[in-house]
């Protein structure tokens, strides 16, 4: 199935979980200069400590399908306290399955979240994985926000520096749709293979 296809039922499949209780679902699209990138994560909490998380991301190229990213992961967390929790996950990514145990720091204030992961991955052997996300909003005026994010991923091993991405959003946020300027970067291979994807971006929190 090309990635597109499931971009689409992996879209589908999003809005059917919306009628359940404690879900939240937060698309995000960007058409950029190499491909379009469709990614969304959907929360489920079960009860105050437990909480599923879905996160899906398609990154297709326009006219060939040789350089496709996709990442699909599903994790199970349980908070300690507000600000740490621990998680288990397991997905599927270039090239193929893996698994995750990590801890994950996290802040939040008004017109800020801010949240530090660490832990192991094995896909293929094991590597130390790393994740810091930024989100930040200021108030422009009076019902307009700006809207900063970096998500930033990054795995070493015996290697070196076999996994890395940044994504970065620049925009404006109104209520809940948020929209700007996007640049996807991934790094594969100790950099070896490098790919950028810069655009326009709409996020959405339902």
């Amino acid at each position: 199935m090309k990635a597109k296809h499931a971009a689409a039922l992996a879209f589908l499949a999003a809005l059917s979980t919306l009628k359940a209780q404690k879900v939240s679902y937060t698309p995000d699209v960007v058409l950029g200069h190499r491909s379009y990138t469709y990614m969304h994560n959907i929360n489920y909490q079960l009860n105050d400590r437990l909480k599923i998380n879905n996160l899906t991301l398609f990154d297709t190229e326009y006219t060939r399908d040789k350089d496709n990213i996709f990442f699909i992961r599903n994790t199970l967390s349980y908070s300690f306290s507000k600000k740490f929790n621990v998680n288990g996950a397991f997905g599927m990514k270039n090239p193929g399955a893996f698994f995750s145990l990590y801890a994950q720091y996290r802040m939040t204030g008004p017109s800020y979240s801010f949240s530090y992961s660490i832990g192991t991955t094995y896909q293929k052997g094991f590597s130390l994985e790393q994740s810091i996300s930024l989100e930040y909003t200021p108030r422009l005026k009076e019902n307009l926000q700006g809207y900063f994010s970096v998500l930033a991923i990054g795995n070493i091993d015996n290697s070196g520096y076999p996994r890395g991405l940044q994504f970065i959003r620049l925009g404006i946020k109104q209520d809940k749709i948020m929209y700007g300027i996007a640049s996807n970067f991934d790094q594969f291979n100790n950099a070896e293979k490098t790919l950028e994807n810069i655009g326009v971006f709409v996020k959405y929190n339902f």
